[in-house]
């Protein structure tokens, strides 16, 4: 039998790094033809037999970056936080926006006051400058509005193109805000350098520190820059490493490779959170759930993302036995720790748990207390009053502001 080793995957877990993409503003990064179809074909359930299995060509291995992030994981190493933030589609009062140039000119300036704090901190351009003053801002957005004018005159834009696209990239408080702000540096040398205007800015003055990069939508070479599901996690991998190669630990990985099956809130319900408040959709998913149990004999039906919910644990956890399995064979002590950690990180990951399955339980327990104007619901529970169209407090997806 031959000695050659066949690496172990991990694709159900995380997407394959690959040094190979191709770059296209137009349409972001994504894979090469030629490496498209293998890809998609080891990522289909089912094609790829039981990795835990010795393969006919030799025993299988965990390449050292799979390795390595494997302990990340299990150790539970701080997630990257980066979003795309869109501008609003309503004013203040309800509104709606129409994207012309003079709609997006004000909403530019309002951007470079907000990332300044009116021209309170500093702000790094493309070109290595750093600017800081009313003054310098001003001049900024000058700059910015005559190359979209020379864009749109050029036939690369029209009333409709977006400005700029706003990138915001967070660590937790007790992350060192200096070094965020070199590794969104670095990033944005990386990714849009040479090609697209940028200006970022760190803000220290939240629980957070965070970065916001904008980045001039239409490039120097008339293409437009529009960023894809893919983009989003190449550039949540790329921060990640760039926090990494400066001491900070970092792991970019999806929700899922966690245990994790919700998504994160959006920016305005978090900060009503934040500020003490309940978002409207609480009730709104509260409601939903109460009637869904009421229509099936207090059984909570199920839909058919809860089996593909399900069905990718069940591919997640796969993974990791498998990969357990390897590791407990090696002759290194410290793969075979991290078989044990790897374990028992697997073994919390059996229970799947929805959004609306915690709802349901909530309701289950929650005392029948407070009621205005409500009902009451299956199994006691309460019922709660669809709040009044004035009293909506904007917290529906899509209707969060950028800032």
């Amino acid at each position: 039998m031959s000695d050659f080793k066949d690496t172990y995957g991990f694709q159900d877990c995380w997407p394959p790094r690959r040094g190979r993409m191709v770059r296209n503003a137009a349409s972001g990064f994504f894979v090469a033809e030629t490496d498209r179809g293998s890809s998609s074909q080891q990522s289909k359930p089912g094609v790829q037999a039981d990795q835990s299995t010795f393969s006919a060509r030799g025993a299988r291995v965990v390449s050292a970056a799979d390795k390595a992030r494997l302990a990340r994981v299990v150790k539970g190493t701080t997630e990257v936080m980066v979003k795309v933030t869109k501008p609003a589609k309503s004013d203040k009062h309800g509104n709606p926006i129409k994207v012309t140039r003079g709609t997006e000119a004000r909403r530019i300036a309002e951007h470079i006051n907000y990332i300044s704090r009116n021209g309170k901190l500093e702000v790094e351009t493309s070109a290595g400058e750093v600017l800081k003053g009313k003054q310098a801002t001003s001049e900024l957005y000058r700059d910015w509005i005559e190359k979209h004018d020379d864009a749109r005159a050029a036939g690369m834009a029209s009333d409709r193109t977006r400005i700029t696209t706003s990138i915001l990239f967070s660590m937790p408080g007790n992350t060192n805000a200096s070094g965020v702000k070199d590794a969104v540096r670095a990033l944005a040398e990386q990714e849009f350098g040479g090609r697209h205007d940028y200006v970022m800015a760190l803000h220290t003055d939240t629980p957070h520190p965070h970065v916001h990069l904008t980045v001039r939508t239409v490039g120097h070479d008339g293409v437009k820059l529009n960023l894809r599901k893919a983009d989003l996690q190449h550039l949540r991998d790329t921060f990640a490493e760039k926090l990494r190669q400066r001491g900070i630990e970092a792991e970019s990985t999806p929700r899922h490779a966690r245990g994790k099956t919700r998504r994160g809130e959006s920016t305005p319900v978090y900060k009503i959170r934040q500020r003490g408040g309940k978002p409207y959709i609480d009730a709104k998913k509260g409601n939903e759930v109460r009637r869904d149990l009421e229509r099936n004999n207090g059984v909570l039906p199920t839909h058919a993302w809860d089996a593909a919910i399900a069905d990718r644990r069940n591919r997640v956890m796969r993974t990791y036995v498998g990969a357990a399995r390897i590791l407990a064979q090696s002759d290194d002590p410290a793969d075979r720790d991290l078989a044990q950690e790897t374990g028992r990180f697997t073994a919390r990951l059996t229970e799947v748990v929805t959004q609306r399955a915690e709802i349901a339980r909530s309701l289950e327990v929650a005392p029948p207390h407070g009621r205005t104007g409500g009902t009451t619901g299956p199994r006691g529970t309460e019922r709660y009053p669809e709040p009044a169209r004035g009293d909506e407090d904007r917290s529906r997806p899509g209707r969060g502001r950028e800032r």
